[in-house]
């Protein structure tokens, strides 16, 4: 061990011991976070109201959930961008390292997973049902998120077996549970997931940050602590789909994320931690709904215009389309959705150029297009 790590080692603050759950979610229900918390519910379900109208939510939605592997990602330090992974898939060349784009398709792997292998809470008493929602399948996720990436060397779907820190090269600001505690404090975390407390939004605030606290394992704890937001909603059957994130909002906010987070294991502020997450519920509901209602909007414009071209393939490849914004010819070629001779797709891919829906990439060696309408309405920020 060099000087230097040895200097910040002892340092270092005592691990936290964090409260078990469930806490007294009462004393946190100030006039604020009672008004918060019903806008949130508001802004959730009109948010969820949109999703169960639409024929195909996880097809309009699927660029969102790419960038919220890049954002998610991002706050761990990642660089690459929405258009680094999509150009990735398409099979060009991008500067970023392949280790970092990994991290991101693990990252959607993870969730998709998840999903797979969960039924509904409400379901579990049913004869076709699938697992429930536990640190079984959060050690799982972790298994596929590290996989043959920087951390893969950090014991993928295990616990960490030694005390981890958190904090920068100059000091170490946080020491989380040390390990010997995590199996106990994580079985306990597990029964919170499926404990009635007084309110889900608050549930879903305080589980977050638990998981925070207790950092179970030896990397990737940000990543899976934010992927449980979503799967605890859907699980718990506020969502009808886990597609509702928070990582933009903590990575518009970093600081501050950081910073109540810090303040509950310093000052016990669980209220200003509520309060925050709350607000975040609110952006992003609003912002999700906004960004789902205009991409809903544009494939029905693009789609009306299928009298027009007139051709057998024309809603196939629109939906190939939503799914993957940057593509070449060869990627749809390989997808049996579609299903079309090369040179009918590119009769067809050009009169969709010509109508407006599709845009020829600077890819050029590798006939890439990109559907901009699309990528623009991903990227609204606010």
């Amino acid at each position: 061990m060099s000087d230097e790590r040895e200097r910040l080692l002892k340092s270092a603050p005592p691990p936290h011991i964090p409260t078990k759950l469930p806490l007294d979610t009462f004393s946190f229900i100030t006039k604020e976070v009672f008004t918060l918390a019903a806008e949130a519910s508001n802004a959730i379900g009109q948010y969820t109201g949109f999703l169960s109208n639409v024929p195909n939510p996880s097809l309009l939605l699927s660029p969102i959930t790419t960038q919220e592997a890049v954002l998610s990602s991002k706050l761990e330090g990642t660089h690459a961008t929405l258009e680094d992974i999509l150009n990735h898939e398409a099979g060009n060349q991008t500067t970023i390292k392949d280790d970092e784009i990994k991290e991101i398709l693990n990252y959607r792997k993870a969730l998709a997973f998840a999903v797979d292998h969960i039924s509904l809470m409400s379901d579990l008493e049913k004869a076709d049902s699938k697992d429930p929602l536990t640190v079984k399948i959060l050690k799982q996720m972790h298994s596929i998120l590290l996989n043959n990436v920087r951390g893969a060397t950090k014991h993928p779907g295990q616990f960490k077996m030694l005390q981890n820190y958190i904090g920068g090269a100059a000091d170490i600001s946080f020491t989380p549970l040390p390990p010997e505690l995590t199996e106990e404090y994580m079985a306990n975390l597990e029964r919170y997931i499926h404990f009635d407390d007084l309110n889900l939004l608050l549930q879903a605030a305080i589980l977050h940050a638990q998981f925070e606290m207790i950092h179970p394992f030896e990397d990737g704890n940000g990543r899976i602590g934010r992927l449980l937001i979503p799967l605890f909603f859907y699980y718990r059957g506020l969502i009808p789909t886990p597609t509702f994130y928070m990582s933009s909002f903590f990575e518009r906010n970093r600081d501050i994320y950081i910073q109540r987070l810090a303040n509950i294991s310093k000052n016990n502020a669980w209220i200003d931690w509520i309060q925050y997450f709350l607000e975040g519920l609110i952006v992003q509901a609003r912002l999700n709904t906004k960004k789902a209602a205009m991409i809903l909007n544009l494939y029905e414009h693009f789609k009306s215009q299928s009298d027009a071209i007139k051709s057998y393939y024309f809603i196939s490849l629109l939906d190939f389309i939503f799914l993957h914004p940057i593509f070449t010819v060869s990627q749809i070629l390989a997808d049996p959705n579609v299903g079309a001779s090369r040179q009918t797709l590119y009769t067809l891919l050009n009169k969709m150029a010509e109508a407006g829906i599709l845009q020829a990439g600077t890819k050029k060696k590798n006939n890439t297009f990109v559907c901009e309408k699309l990528l623009s309405i991903v990227d609204i920020q606010q």
